[in-house]
């Protein structure tokens, strides 16, 4: 194998990125190493050189889904529904589209791979994509443009649940991503319905 010198940030990124792509394709059963080093073109020794484990190379993977999850900030509408339209958008097609994002943002096979540290790391997502939902929703029940009588909290959970629904799709292969935003668009629509009147 003709080794294919790379600056160091950017090997480290390939390495991570291959690592995605195994663990959304296969799961951890071909997440080793070798398939690893043959996926970028490298020896399993060079690895490590940027690595010390396979730990590592999970939380760098991990850093990759949370830059693309986080790399623009919250929508800032002055109005909370706008806002959290534009945020339920976003994240249905990042876990709906193409690439690995949907099959791992929600799994807990990047966790189980990178110990406590992936765990915290999932936690940590998952909190500040809700505390934004929870942000929106207490707006809006303020405003009132929240019906009486439902709960934030199950609020909460429909719209957590639609988002799901898009990375199990995308997992198992049931829409072709051609429809992807014209699902997104009936997804929005039916929640606004059952939500928001």
């Amino acid at each position: 194998m003709a080794h294919q010198y790379e600056p160091r940030e950017q090997r480290v990124r390939q390495i991570a990125q291959a690592a995605l792509e195994l663990i959304a394709e296969d799961g951890l059963r071909r997440f080793t190493t070798k398939a690893i080093a043959e996926k970028v073109g490298i020896t399993d020794g060079t690895i490590f050189r940027h690595f010390k484990n396979k730990e590592e190379i999970v939380i760098a993977a991990m850093d990759l889904l949370e830059d693309a999850m986080f790399a623009e900030p919250f929508p800032d509408d002055e109005n909370a529904l706008d806002r959290l339209e534009k945020f339920f958008r976003k994240r249905a097609f990042l876990l709906g589209g193409r690439g690995s994002m949907g099959r791992l943002m929600f799994s807990e096979q990047l966790p189980q791979a990178a110990g406590a540290a992936g765990t915290e790391k999932l936690r940590s997502w998952r909190a500040r994509n809700m505390a934004f939902v929870g942000e929106c929703l207490n707006e809006l029940e303020a405003s009132p443009g929240l019906p009486s009588g439902l709960a934030i909290r199950d609020c909460e959970a429909v719209i957590q649940g639609s988002l799901l629904t898009f990375a199990f799709e995308r997992t198992l292969g049931d829409n072709p991503e051609s429809e992807l935003e014209q699902r997104i668009e009936r997804a929005w629509q039916t929640i606004r319905r059952l939500l928001f009147g």
